[in-house]
């Protein structure tokens, strides 16, 4: 004769089967939906129209970085411009006159007011800042 228990072990058994095989459909129903989602929108990212706009993103984005990099070759060639023209200017005597995209940063000023004197300026035996022409 059976128990009561031995019942109870079978339909401790069967629900959890029946437990195991729905949760297992639920999962199998998501994954393919996940996979026909993926799919399609794979496909809609393949077509000739949308392959053109990622291509024309990237062309414009590839512009846009190069006109930033031009930018800051033509500002850094403006300000190793500006600070080689007191060397240039001392060493030679000439006073070039620049344009005004080409003038590059204003010199620094003293506490004094006065402008700083760099190394690259000359300075006569009294050690003040020689200005104007060489003399010969």
């Amino acid at each position: 004769m059976r128990t009561f228990e031995g019942k109870m072990a079978t339909v401790k058994r069967i629900y959890y089967f029946s437990a195991g095989i729905a949760l297992g459909a639920v999962a199998t129903r998501r994954t393919r939906r996940a996979k026909e989602a993926a799919r399609a929108a794979l496909a809609a990212k393949l077509t000739p129209s949308a392959i053109a706009a990622d291509v024309a993103d990237a062309i414009a984005e590839l512009g846009n970085a190069l006109g930033s990099f031009a930018a800051d070759v033509r500002q850094g060639a403006a300000n190793r411009r500006a600070a080689y023209r007191p060397m240039i200017d001392n060493a030679t005597g000439a006073v070039a006159l620049l344009a005004a995209d080409q003038v590059g940063p204003t010199p620094p000023i003293g506490a004094d007011g006065n402008e700083v004197i760099v190394a690259s300026d000359r300075i006569d035996a009294d050690g003040a800042p020689v200005r104007g022409r060489r003399s010969a």
